[in-house]
């Protein structure tokens, strides 16, 4: 009888240590994929840019993604910015990249992706169905009658995973500068949970195989499809990469493994003395410079 006491006891303590993982699984999932919605205070007027507000679905959804059209006469070659995890159309320097763009004569498109800014969405996913955001918004250019047909992306952070995953489905990407992307985001689980939940790092990884399972049964999301390195060997040209060497948000050496598995010809520039997405603070002209050369190679008649 006490033998099978024990053995009643075991099973309750295993099974509630099995329930208390699950609901801290579940926990982490809800924690990195509800990110609190915000817009910037800026607009392209504020830059004298010609621009319009705009609206499009995801592709193979219904979902409304809201953005900003910024365009110059005639047709001409378009850059879709996509922002990173918890941020706008607005975030950052963007306008005033937008805005050099134009004067190089390049058309933008800047959108809220889904659960931001003013898009439709409750959820955020890193990358997994922001890929059809992305896909919308080129889908979107594509009928604009402004647009030459040749488009381009410019990613910053998660959004820079995004730009990799997105355009190694649609071959008519025809350019992508990734700005300090992921290169395998159960890399980053552990430091981004900490950051969403306050919970310790340290002791995340030990919910890994629980965060994986509990993200693609409760949200569809599949986290082992999110890893550009893998997703880039798809690109079938060079990209450029852009990467601050003291951003500790997203460490260097992802960029580097997306680098070396990324077509050849394919660049990576390392940044010094700058964070997580300053790049572009730090070295505006340079930064420019460089962009603007990677889109008109990839642009002009080969």
């Amino acid at each position: 009888m006490i033998l099978l006491n024990w053995r009643v006891i075991a099973l309750f303590v295993t099974l509630l240590i099995c329930c208390l993982y699950g609901l801290l699984a579940a926990f982490v999932v809800n924690g990195v994929s509800t990110v609190e919605r915000w817009q910037s205070d800026i607009h392209p007027r504020d830059f004298e840019l010609n621009a319009k507000d705009v609206e499009f679905t995801t592709r193979g959804g219904d979902l409304k993604l809201k953005g900003w059209h910024i365009f110059g006469q005639g047709k001409q070659d378009t850059i879709i910015f996509v922002h990173g995890h918890g941020g706008d159309r607005g975030v950052g320097s963007s306008l005033d990249i937008a805005a050099k763009l134009w004067d190089q004569g390049f058309n933008s498109l800047l959108f809220d992706l889904r659960g931001s800014g003013l898009s439709e969405g409750e959820r955020v996913s890193g990358g997994y169905f922001e890929q059809d955001d992305l896909l919308g918004a080129y889908d979107y250019v594509l009928q604009t009658e402004t647009s030459s047909g040749k488009i381009g992306i410019l990613g910053f952070s998660a959004g820079a995973a995004t730009a990799i995953l997105g355009a190694s489905k649609e071959p008519g990407i025809q350019a992508v500068v990734s700005d300090s992307t992921y290169a395998d985001v159960s890399d980053l689980i552990s430091q981004e949970v900490a950051l969403a939940t306050s919970m310790p790092e340290w002791i995340v990884p030990v919910f890994a195989p629980g965060i994986n399972i509990a993200a693609e049964v409760m949200h569809g999301i599949k986290l082992d499809e999110m890893v550009p390195e893998k997703s880039v060997g798809n690109i079938k040209y060079p990209i450029f990469l852009i990467h601050g060497i003291d951003g500790t948000r997203i460490p260097v050496d992802h960029s580097v493994r997306v680098h070396e598995a990324a077509h050849f010809g394919s660049n990576l520039w390392k940044v010094e003395n700058a964070g997580h997405v300053m790049s572009f603070q730090n070295n505006p002209e340079e930064y420019i410079s460089r962009v603007v050369s990677y889109y008109q190679k990839r642009f002009s008649p080969s």
